[in-house]
């Protein structure tokens, strides 16, 4: 198919051509079928081959990183604006069994709401109002793996990915990569675990971006720019000190952003649109104040912010930060907000739709080259829903994988086929009976 062909070129490497296993394995995650790991996407993909679309996600040599490139300047093409599209930043959790998945430990899984046995990645996203795709991720290495010599050369990590980033800097890496590819946003979003990280969001507003961060109620801030005061000269024992401290003549209270904005959110919050829902304009009611945020460990001057609380129908409290100026409208800032729920509904609709979080591969390639893969089976569903929009205003994830269903090379499910698809199972199920008698075995001598 015609999208297939204009990322070809990436298939194509080291005098091995990739194309056919590309376009099998995009297929099948197009498909409708329940799971779409490699197993079942071999039984539904006319033509395709399990040993050879195994090779392909595992160990072929071609690079998602040029494919990111260019999925992101056509992504870009679709959705991009320096004023109302948003680099959305956000983590997703896969739930593995074992120890042998690259990067899998007991860690929080947002997906479970709990510690679970998961890999944890980091993604962007380019979000205009209620269009967007992926346009990024990174695989969050635990520094139990990072230190772990044996694991990391098992699970195939290049030498330069060995060791422990925190989340933040992973997010941070990718929001200055995306603007090196030339993509147009007018800010960047991300939720509380990021919005409550000081060096990340100082950092993205240090690249010079706008942001609009979720904090938690307990986050605290400044009701008004703090007076600071440089350290003395320093004289007898003791550390020298070299940052400001506060000032002995400081009037600005530090509080926590729900005790502000209880003060003053029942007289002075009105109600707004901050966003459109499939039943039409969601409303709220908002209350913006100009706020400052500092802490006696940073090196730098308190940063002004603006609060923005927002109270939906159900009574729920959603505190936000973010360094646009004070001249915004209260509406402006409530879609600021509110453009955050597009990367849950996108992360739902590729797992639920897309076999994002089906796949069968325990190395580092794998795993990339499988989000790749996901991300471009979003990108082919955002084209599809874009270039239809007139037509067919309501078109989902669901009817487009059902109609592709009809068009695209199927396997007939013909008594034969089942027949042969069992015994295939049969075969490899025998297989890994014998392989894990051998490897009891061989421990036991």
């Amino acid at each position: 198919m015609e999208f297939c062909e204009s990322y070809s070129s990436h298939f194509v490497q080291q005098g091995m051509n990739s194309v056919h296993h590309a376009r099998c394995y995009l297929t099948g995650l197009l498909g409708t079928q329940r799971r779409k790991n490699i197993e079942t996407i071999e039984n539904d993909v006319a033509e395709s081959d399990y040993q050879g679309m195994e090779q392909f996600i595992s160990s072929s040599p071609w690079t998602h990183e040029s494919l990111m490139e260019q999925l992101a300047r056509d992504l870009d093409g679709l959705v991009g604006s320096d004023q109302d599209a948003a680099l959305i930043i956000d983590e997703s959790s896969f739930l593995k069994k074992g120890k042998l998945s690259v990067g899998v430990q007991r860690q929080w899984s947002g997906r479970a709401g709990k510690i679970e046995n998961c890999q944890v990645g980091v993604f962007a996203a380019l979000a205009n109002g209620d269009r967007m795709a992926l346009c990024d991720f990174r695989l969050f290495l635990p520094e139990s793996w990072a230190e772990d010599e044996a694991r990391c050369q098992k699970a195939k990590i290049p030498l330069e990915h060995r060791r422990y980033q925190p989340k933040w800097k992973l997010a941070l890496e990718m929001v200055g990569l995306a603007r090196q590819r030339g993509m147009r946003f007018g800010w960047v979003g991300v939720d509380s675990l990021y919005g409550a990280t000081v060096d990340f969001i100082n950092g993205v507003e240090d690249l010079g971006e706008k942001f609009v961060a979720d904090v938690h109620v307990t986050n605290r801030i400044w009701t008004q720019k703090p007076l600071l005061e440089k350290p003395v000269d320093h004289k007898g024992r003791g550390r020298p000190r070299y940052r400001d401290q506060l000032s002995s003549q400081n009037e600005a209270q530090y509080v926590s952003v729900k005790e502000w904005a209880e003060a003053h959110f029942e007289t002075e919050s009105r109600e707004v649109i901050y966003r459109q829902g499939t039943k039409g304009p969601l409303k709220a009611r908002l209350w913006v104040s100009e706020v400052w945020t500092w802490e006696p460990s940073w090196k730098g001057a308190p940063r002004r912010r603006m609060l923005i609380a927002r109270e939906d129908a159900s009574g729920n409290m959603k505190y936000s930060l973010t360094n646009f100026e004070s001249g915004l409208s209260w509406e402006r800032y409530g879609y600021l907000q509110g453009q955050r729920f597009w990367v849950e509904h996108a992360f739902h609709e590729a797992k639920s739709q897309l076999g994002m979080a089906q796949y069968q591969v325990r190395v580092w390639r794998g795993w990339h080259h499988h989000m790749a893969l996901s991300a471009l089976a979003m990108l082919f569903l955002l084209k599809e829903q874009i270039r239809t929009h007139q037509s067919t205003p309501l078109l989902s994830a669901r009817d487009i994988t059902e109609l592709l269903n009809l068009y695209l090379p199927r396997r007939a499910t013909t008594e034969e086929e089942i027949l042969r698809q069992i015994e295939t199972r049969h075969r490899k199920r025998q297989h890994d009976i014998e392989r894990r008698s051998r490897k009891k075995s061989n421990l036991t001598k």
